[in-house]
């Protein structure tokens, strides 16, 4: 029985907070687990918090890897002072380390710590890999988010421990702050109206609403329900506040305002979000907060950000999202403008507030946006249900199918979630299926052959070398053609990802892994189309000779 885990987590309040169903997990996994937790130091506060640990460990990482090189050379070394401290958890003996933090450095610590069982990102002679599908799964998304599915809080449970129940967020807030928000809020509460908290800000303006419409938008709630607005946020973003606060008054506002903005210490703001209604918040930390509080929560999701990934966790919260193409942008894209943020109508967002108070009707008519509301769906996971805005269909049909897909590949069982339509474009992807059927063939046996050279034991450098060239070769043809297609993108993605992860090995082993994995990507790739061919006719299916024994013939090797 595993016995103590050490979890790596050293980024942000928001990846803290969304390990809360990990940590319940583990327990549910290992009854009286002991879990610790390594974090910076900095965000001591925050993993207070959090239910169920043991023990705290903290160290000054942000500055001690800020200095560092992005990418360790070669054999690169922790610093003395670090690699003394990871000396000292490794004397713990941990039976389980789960790195969730993606960098290279996390990944020396975690190596140096040296757990058997060993999840998430772990650097090896300058090499960074990710050890364990689900949590690969977490980086590798992001060439294909659109058709993504699975909130990030879900995939740290499920790669750090594994299939089981839901878990909610929730957190342990200590009686001192709830009793301190209590005290700050009393006046108002007895006036009986009822407190909504706004966070304007975020850590990057890139992710956040403007704050003129945060304005805006509680000015028109204000003119249909009298409400007090809690004003939240650190004294960075006092500025930004002002001028939401400035947009609210000229937009008409007269409701009193609770500015708390800079006062509030991590556990005060967490009490405080406690104590209202509702949030209205971009994604940012404060919202993660109020997740774990059990605060309703309006998500304006813009920028680069995308919902489904680190939207609101649990059920009965909103989100809206603008319509562009281009939206949610790539993390890395220079955008002069953020159009998207433009599509989102302050007053249409003042009238979803109505409804999440209980005051009013939802109003599906909505333009320029999607709005979502979030739940768990059949398997236990968060999801989140379109309520209004126009449709995607191709978006919305591989999306469901992917969620299903991964969730049955990395966990064996059978998923509730259902789909009962056919992809609307089925005979585009057959077609396509078809011209790459015989080059994917010749990639695993050219594979197949390299790794039997390698086991030979005269074999030239020369020979070694051609043969790998004729597979880059024959790659190079079908690579277009599977990452083009939203049927096979993500499971090609998956290929190279198992490709990269096998650069620690040696030659033959090596060899041995790339071919097992070009003969896993091509076992995927026939149950794909066999999926994707039943769904249009599953009595022809029954009389069909190519693709079950196809695809069990394969399975058998």
């Amino acid at each position: 029985m595993m016995k103590q885990v050490l979890i790596i987590n050293i980024t942000r309040i928001g990846d803290l907070a969304q390990t809360v169903p990990l940590l319940r997990r583990l327990e549910e996994e290992s009854p009286g687990v002991a879990i610790d937790l390594v974090i910076d130091t900095r965000l001591a506060p925050m993993a207070a918090l959090l239910p169920g640990l043991r023990h705290i460990h903290t160290y000054d990482l942000k500055n001690a890897f800020k200095h560092a090189p992005d990418e360790p050379q070669e054999n690169a070394p922790l610093s003395p002072d670090i690699a003394a401290w990871a000396h000292s958890l490794a004397a713990v003996g941990y039976d389980r380390v789960i790195n969730l933090t993606f960098t290279r450095w996390s990944g020396l610590l975690a190596a140096a710590i040296g757990a058997v069982d060993t999840r998430g990102a772990v650097t090896t002679k300058g090499i960074s890999v990710l050890k364990n599908p689900w949590l690969a799964y977490c980086v590798d998304m992001h060439q294909f988010r659109r058709f993504n599915r699975f909130n990030v809080a879900d995939l740290f449970a499920l790669g750090g421990s594994g299939h089981g129940s839901h878990q909610p967020i929730r957190f342990t807030v200590p009686s001192q702050a709830v009793e301190w928000a209590r005290e700050r809020v009393a006046t108002y509460c007895t006036l009986g109206l009822p407190l909504v908290a706004v966070q304007v800000s975020a850590s990057k303006a890139k992710k956040t609403w403007r704050p003129e419409y945060f304005g805006q938008t509680m000015a028109a709630l204000s003119r249909q329900i009298p409400c007090i607005f809690v004003l939240t946020g650190t004294a960075n973003d006092a500025a930004d506040v002002a001028v939401a606060v400035s947009a609210y008054r000229a937009a008409g506002g007269t409701d009193e305002l609770c500015d708390m903005v800079g006062q509030t210490n991590v556990h005060q703001l967490a009490a405080l979000l406690m104590e209202c209604l509702l949030v209205l918040a971009s994604d940012t930390g404060p919202m993660h907060l109020a997740v774990g509080v059990g605060t309703p929560i309006i998500n304006i999701s813009v920028g680069h950000v995308d919902f489904r990934e680190t939207g609101p966790y649990g059920p009965g919260h909103w989100v809206v999202q603008p319509v562009l193409d281009c939206a949610p942008c790539d993390m890395a894209e220079a955008c002069a403008y953020h159009r998207c943020k433009e599509l989102v109508i302050p007053m249409q967002v003042a009238e979803l507030a109505q409804h999440v108070l209980g005051l009013a009707p939802f109003s599906d008519c909505w333009t320029g946006a999607r709005v979502y509301q979030s739940a768990i769906d059949a398997d236990g996971l968060v999801c989140y249900q379109q309520r209004a805005g126009h449709r995607d269909a191709m978006t919305e049909w591989y999306g469901a199918f992917w969620r299903r897909f991964w969730y049955e590949q990395f966990t064996g069982h059978t998923s509730r979630v259902t789909i009962d339509s056919i992809p609307p474009n089925l005979a585009e992807q057959q077609e396509r299926f078809w011209q790459m059927a015989p080059v994917i063939d010749h990639v695993v046996q050219h594979a197949e052959l390299l790794a039997s050279l390698c086991h030979q034991p005269m074999i030239s450098a020369t020979e070694l070398k051609a043969a790998q060239d004729e597979l880059i070769a024959v790659r190079q043809v079908i690579m277009p053609l599977a990452m083009g297609s939203p049927a096979f993108g993500p499971i090609t993605t998956a290929l190279l990802r198992d490709l990269y992860d096998g650069r620690v090995l040696d030659t033959r082993k090596r060899a041995d892994h790339q071919a097992q994995a070009y003969r896993t990507w091509k076992i995927r790739i026939y149950h794909v189309m066999e999926q994707l061919q039943q769904t249009q006719d599953t009595r022809r299916m029954r009389h069909s000779t190519v693709w079950s024994p196809l695809l069990m013939v394969e399975v058998g090797k």
